[in-house]
């Protein structure tokens, strides 16, 4: 095939030939011909060079990097210092597929490799995960760009509703005006038409969108973007006066899903904006406001937690409650983007505040005067510095406990209020009421990252393909994945919830076959009747994890020993549950290399995201932070210790006995 490539292909166009301007600059400082995203992209970028797809492929599959390639991909990038080896060469093959479409990616090729820092990650809950929203959308100062695949009635969408009221309120007393924009994925038939699609304010009651007269002083707009037939946007993000961006891996919707959001701030919040405005494409109307508010490249960034010795207490849960709950309320008070978590506690003389604020009784989560009031009780009698619950440098809390005694676990009790489904979860009966107790305890959804200093980090999106057919790798996002498949040298780590495109499978077996050790957490019975054959998507989770020992069997070397499959077991389980009784999934979106290099963000490990879908993710250089997720994964499910799968496919339990029904 290689000759083939030569034979037909001219050289890959350099580069260095790409312009350095981007599409956010053009569309604010551009002539006035430009009145939208893709006017900008018209006059900055060629149209995609499609035939070189294969000499792409080649690229990615068979040429052997080079050290003076490694240096042309660090110096291309924005990085705060060189990156390691492992991220250079993912990082390579990502600007590959640059040289055939430059936007390949959906951001400009200039700020696809940026920098930045991560102060808070949650593991939890979508409920969890959208009280973050919450916070961050009520502190926006002039604008929110939010975009999400599903947006479905639920309390997901009332709480963001909510978020935009409280946030119209706070503008109308401080005679300010917010800009809003929101994407989502509803295909109708304007879409056949026209991919963006503009939804009237008559339609907005019909998805529990606020109407205009219900936030008078925000300005928002609804784009409903699908590329028929297969181009779904699969992306879930959040960017805030362009100062913070939230990456997760949930849709707003309810569902009984653990789920991982990572929180942002730096330069690389400059490039998930521009990844907005080219997903967005269309003319803004009114226009948005920060185009000139660029984020910070070198700050002091704060966090959290200050120091890598925590004292570690046996209090209460609910006192890490408070203590998590109270300094997410600080979020964004001022106008520095980088305050997150550092506010001191509240002393005991702001209990009438705490108890009295409208703002903070207007939570409606039932759980935040509660939770305050604990630790105003609490500082009574201790310091504020042993309010922190430490595990193993990795320190979070349980939020949204109820404080309330209650027959069942609090643990079981916080996952059941992820969706109505899961509302009558019952813990497993074989585990002890000590061991849920413990369980409880090391439940830590707020993840607390150690300081830092800005980290490479770089965007490994995919742009949406519409056309059915399994041939487009030729996208960053793919690009990094089969980097990670070929260049690993001793571990591979992947959570997601279904797997079965064939390059995965593919790079699966090519890794376990050179004796890296490759782990999947995966869910079992996760969509089955979409993912099945017959399908075209490539197979149920439990065919893919059969047909991959099979293979690795078939060569008699040994190498299904290096494959370690295990079932998403929830934290309160004992087994894993099927996806069908919607009481314990698990939806994270992850991948750890070497741990040096992880990924995270929007994209599964099946056909649609890797052949269709738009997919926003993050691809992140550092043991520290990869080790922080790692360990934070771990503590929050019990997959680990409950869900690994036999080397023929099937779950058994310790007295080998078949998973009862599957699951079911």
């Amino acid at each position: 095939m290689s000759t083939k490539i030569f034979n037909y292909d001219e050289d890959l166009p350099s580069i260095d030939k790409l312009s350095r301007q981007t599409v956010t600059s053009v569309l604010s400082c551009g002539p006035p011909i430009v009145k939208s995203p893709q006017d900008a992209a018209d006059i900055l970028f060629n149209k995609p060079l499609r035939h070189l797809r294969p000499r792409i492929n080649h690229e990615i599959l068979e040429h052997e990097i080079t050290e003076n390639e490694l240096d042309i991909a660090a110096n291309f990038g924005r990085f705060p210092y060189r990156p390691s080896e492992l991220f250079l060469k993912l990082f390579h093959n990502v600007l590959c597929t640059l040289r055939r479409d430059p936007l390949a990616g959906r951001v400009s090729p200039s700020l696809i490799g940026s920098s930045g820092v991560i102060p808070l990650t949650i593991i939890s809950t979508i409920p969890d995960i959208m009280q973050h929203y919450y916070h961050c959308i009520i502190h926006a100062k002039k604008e929110v760009l939010l975009a999400t695949n599903f947006w479905e009635k639920s309390e997901s969408v009332n709480i963001i509703g909510k978020a935009l009221r409280d946030l119209s309120k706070r503008a109308g007393d401080e005679n300010r005006q917010i800009i809003v924009k929101l994407m989502i994925d509803h295909p109708t038939k304007e879409n056949i038409t026209h991919f963006h699609n503009k939804l009237p304010p008559s339609k907005w009651s019909d998805y529990d969108i606020p109407l205009p007269d219900e936030i008078p002083n925000i300005s928002l707009e609804v784009n409903n973007y699908h590329r028929v037939i297969m181009g779904t946007f699969h992306a879930k993000f959040m960017i805030v006066d362009r100062r913070i961006a939230l990456l997760n891996s949930n849709n707003i919707q309810d569902r009984p899903n653990l789920e991982m959001m990572s929180h942002f701030e730096g330069d690389i919040v400059n490039s998930f904006y521009d990844t907005y405005l080219i997903s967005w494409w269309i003319p803004f109307e009114p226009n948005i406001v920060c185009l000139k508010d660029e984020a910070h490249v070198i700050h002091r960034f704060k966090f959290g937690i200050n120091n890598s010795k925590i004292l570690s207490i046996k209090q209460p849960l609910r006192h890490a409650i408070a203590r998590a709950r109270l300094r997410l309320q600080c979020h964004l008070e001022t106008e520095e983007s980088d305050v997150y978590l550092h506010a001191p506690l509240a002393s005991e003389e702001d209990e009438n505040f705490i108890l009295t604020s409208d703002e903070r009784k207007a939570n409606g989560n039932g759980f935040s005067t509660v939770a305050i009031q604990a630790l105003v009780n609490h500082r009574r009698a201790h310091s504020p510095s042993v309010l922190v619950k430490a595990t193993n440098n990795l320190a979070g809390a349980v939020i949204g406990y109820d404080l309330t005694p209650r027959s069942q676990s609090p643990l079981t009790h916080h996952l059941n209020k992820s969706s109505k489904s899961a509302h009558e979860t019952r813990s497993d009966e074989n585990l002890s009421n000590d061991e849920l107790e413990k369980l409880a305890s090391d439940f830590s959804p707020f993840i607390f990252h150690e300081e830092h200093k800005p980290i490479p980090i770089a965007l490994v999106n995919r742009l949406p393909r519409g056309t059915p057919g399994h041939t487009d790798t030729a996208n960053p996002q793919d690009a990094a994945w089969l980097g990670a498949f070929r260049y690993a040298k001793k571990s591979i780590f992947i959570q997601s919830p279904t797997l079965n495109a064939s390059p995965a499978i593919d790079g699966i077996i090519n890794a376990c076959r050179r004796g890296v050790i490759v782990t999947l957490w995966l869910d079992l019975g996760f969509n089955d009747l979409v993912e099945g054959f017959g399908t075209f998507q490539g197979g149920t989770n439990e065919s893919v994890v059969k047909k991959l020992y099979k293979k690795l069997k078939d060569g008699n070397d040994g190498s299904e020993n290096y494959l370690e499959v295990f079932w998403y077991t929830g934290k309160d389980q004992a087994r894993p549950l099927n996806f069908s009784q919607k009481k314990r999934n698990c939806h994270i979106k992850f991948m750890s290399i070497d741990d040096q290099v992880a990924i995270m963000g929007n994209g599964n490990m099946d056909t649609q995201s890797w052949f269709h879908s738009q997919e926003i993710n993050a691809m992140v250089d550092s043991p520290v932070i990869v080790k922080e997720w790692m360990d934070a994964l771990y503590k929050n499910q019990s997959t680990h210790k409950y869900g690994r799968v036999d080397l023929d496919g099937n779950w058994r339990d310790d007295k080998g006995n078949l998973n009862p029904n599957n699951g079911r």
